[in-house]
């Protein structure tokens, strides 16, 4: 006896100490139901409640049931998750209480306590399990519909027939809608698809709706857009609103007693291969820019897949002349499914940048998933830089040049020399002066020292990159003359706002070292094929001989009325170190009528002599 009550504590301990009944927390109990045929009203409601008996097995912990998972439809089907009244279900235990109320909850440490299945009974309207079945499957035969509520391990199977709203009758059938694809040809389809539906109504019963409903690549679905009140209907889809790849078509009919009728999906497959779109976000077109200015370009994937070919976007700031002035490169980062952004900053008030008006060209390169060619995305915005900087004019004397390792070497000016100067700002430029300052400190034997500089003026009056010629082998002959000797060049660059900024170099002036060694006179000779359309058809300005040392080469390109002004050169063009034994010209074919002249400025870098050669003028004009 008394090892009999001691097994029986060993029990209720052991129950205790594993946490009481089935693990499973309820997962293991089961449903049935007393029917298998659910019949519903198209617009889902319905008189009738189906039984149904919930158990809970022995030894099962206590769960609620309160909600339903209903799926149809064939492979992974549709769902639909629906909230049923709660059932308590006790747990898996049975005691006295139990035997009068099937709601009581037993202790299964109590004398009397043993496992057994504990089961309720509830009732659930159709209504409230099936309307969701009935708006998708409207006329739906015998559907095969299971449901299996929350903490039960098996699933009740229905066949489910919807049928007219409540109070309507049977008399005719649901209407059979089918589709024709009229387009020739097979799939891919592009541009315009032409669909016609037809609804499938019984002779003598009216159409109170047709619809064609459209399901994307994406599961997107449009029910909406293609829609008649007749009983056939020609649909034209515009395949290029909708994303290269699966296009599901189904047809959905309503007559006038309500019933509903769906067609059998027909699928195509469309492709277009429409380009991404580009654009830039900011600074928006027509805009005022200043300063630091945030560049935003957007691409915005369409109906085609596609891949970036470059992992940048290339933005182009391009004057007002359509000239180039800079290229930088901004990072593609994704932003959302189907778009991708990429920013960079531009300084306006950098001196490349005047006052006025620019374009900036966002230019990105892709390659879509159906071709095999690369294609070119390209936005623009116009803007205005109104940036204003209150600096002086960014200035540089191009030459002469230093020719030592430590700039200790004086470049020499005779009377053949000219001085070369680059200035630039965004604002008005007033000037460029010139001046020979003699330092009485630095001079060389028998130098005197005037006491006033030697100033050269030249005028710009406009903001911009400019360069500038001074002749200055014209000018230490003139009046005021500048002797012999040694100087700090200094050239001064004054903007419309009285900012200046200064530049200076120590030079020798000596006009004994004319020349350069083995270069002698620049000759311009002309070419006429008598075919082009210009007469001359070319000419060549070439200075005789090889240079002995290198030699730094700044070419000056003159054209139209500036051909006749030394100071003003149309364009330049700087080589920096042109080896011993070059030769120094340039043949210019020419494209149209005009005055044009090149002129050179070369500075022997072991010497540090400058001498210019200054070549003639060519006059082209149309041939008769």
């Amino acid at each position: 006896m008394k090892s009999q009550i001691r097994l029986t504590l060993i029990c209720s301990l052991l129950l205790t100490a594993c946490g009481g009944l089935d693990a499973t927390g309820g997962g293991s109990a089961t449903a049935s139901a007393n029917a298998s045929t659910i019949t519903i009203a198209t617009d889902g409601t319905a008189t009738t409640s189906t039984a149904y008996t919930l158990t809970n097995p022995a030894g099962g912990k206590a769960t609620t049931i309160e909600s339903a998972t209903v799926t149809w439809g064939t492979g992974a089907g549709q769902s639909a998750t629906v909230a049923v009244p709660a059932v308590n279900l006790p747990a898996g235990l049975t005691c006295s209480a139990a035997a009068t109320n099937p709601d009581a909850a037993c202790d299964y440490n109590a004398a009397g306590t043993t496992l057994a299945p504990r089961s309720k009974t509830v009732a659930i309207s159709d209504s409230t399990l099936f309307a969701s079945v009935a708006a998708a499957n409207p006329g739906a035969k015998n559907l095969p519909v299971s449901v299996k509520f929350n903490n039960t391990a098996n699933t009740v199977n229905f066949s489910v027939t919807v049928g007219a709203a409540a109070g309507g009758t049977e008399e005719t059938a649901a209407p059979a809608p089918i589709i024709l694809v009229n387009n020739t040809g097979g799939s891919p389809y592009s541009n315009i698809l032409s669909v016609t539906v037809s609804a499938g109504v019984s002779a003598g019963v009216a159409v109170k709706q047709l619809i064609l409903e459209v399901t994307d690549a994406k599961g997107i679905i449009d029910t909406s857009t293609y829609t008649a009140s007749s009983e056939n209907a020609t649909f034209n889809i515009d395949t290029t609103k909708f994303p290269d790849g699966a296009l599901k078509l189904r047809a959905i009919a309503v007559d006038a007693t309500d019933k509903r009728g769906t067609s059998t999906a027909t699928t195509v497959q469309i492709a277009n291969s429409v380009a991404p779109t580009i654009s830039i976000t900011s600074p928006a077109t027509g805009s005022a820019a200043s300063g630091l200015t945030d560049v935003t370009v957007q691409i915005r994937q369409n109906n085609t897949a596609f891949t970036f070919t470059n992992t940048v976007v290339a933005l182009e700031i391009i004057d007002s002349r359509g000239q180039l002035v800079t290229t930088q490169n901004a990072p593609i980062v994704p932003v959302n499914p189907g778009l991708w952004q990429a920013s960079s900053s531009v300084d306006f008030n950098a001196t490349q940048y005047l006052n006025g008006n620019y374009t900036i060209r966002a230019r990105a390169v892709i390659k879509l998933g159906s071709e095999t060619a690369t294609r070119d995305l390209l936005a623009v915005s116009n803007i205005t830089n109104t940036s204003k900087v209150d600096l002086p004019p960014a200035l540089n004397i191009i030459l002469p040049a230093f020719y030592d390792a430590n700039a200790s070497k004086r470049p020499v000016l005779t009377r053949k020399s000219a001085i070369a100067i680059q200035v630039s700002d965004s604002d008005n430029i007033n000037q460029i002066q010139l001046q020979f300052v003699c330092n009485p400190a630095e001079v060389l034997a028998g130098q005197a020292c005037n006491t006033v500089a030697y100033n050269f003026n030249l005028p710009i009056n406009a903001a911009g990159l400019f360069y500038r010629v001074f002749n200055t082998g014209v000018l230490i002959d003139a009046q005021p003359f500048i002797p012999d000797g040694y100087y700090v060049m200094r050239a001064t660059a004054t903007d419309a706002a009285g900012n200046s900024n200064i530049k200076e170099m120590r030079v020798e002036v000596n006009r004994s070292k004319s020349g350069i060694a083995n270069l002698g006179q620049l000759f311009t000779t002309l070419q006429d094929d008598g075919k082009s359309k210009f007469t001359p058809t070319a000419a060549t300005w070439a200075i005789t001989g090889t240079t002995a040392n290198t030699t730094r080469v700044i070419s000056l390109f003159y054209s139209g009325s500036q051909a006749q002004v030394l100071e003003i050169p149309s364009a330049v063009g700087i080589e920096t170190q042109l080896p011993a034994g070059s030769t120094i010209g340039t043949t210019s074919v020419f494209v149209e009528a005009g005055t044009f002249r090149h002129s050179y400025l070369v500075q022997d870098l072991t010497t540090g002599v400058v001498e210019f050669y200054d070549g003639s003028a060519v006059v082209v004009a149309e041939r008769n």
